[in-house]
């Protein structure tokens, strides 16, 4: 079962990563502390900036958030890890 949710998940993540922002902004949950408070969270425009990395548009992403590369470098860190760990392979740093 869990497998075959990934497989059903993955091809829908990675059309939804390289949709343009304008596309899928009608769709993205509000931040809920930018709604209540009205200031924006150290997290607003991550997910947007992300995006924006992945279709290369780096000024953009930096625009959103300028923490955008050090989370990303984190998922990518993490993907590694996390795939090593499966193939039960160590990562030492």
């Amino acid at each position: 079962m869990e497998n075959s949710l990934k497989i059903i998940l993955t091809p829908i993540t990675a059309v939804y990563s390289y949709l343009p922002n304008q596309i899928t902004s009608k769709f993205e949950i509000p931040c809920l502390i930018k709604t209540f408070l009205g200031c924006e969270c150290p997290g607003c425009g991550i997910t947007r900036g992300i995006k924006s990395f992945m279709n290369l548009n780096f000024k953009e992403a930096i625009n959103y958030n300028l923490l955008t590369p050090f989370v990303l470098l984190i998922i990518v860190y993490l993907s590694i890890a996390a795939t090593n760990k499966l193939y039960k392979k160590q990562i030492t740093i």
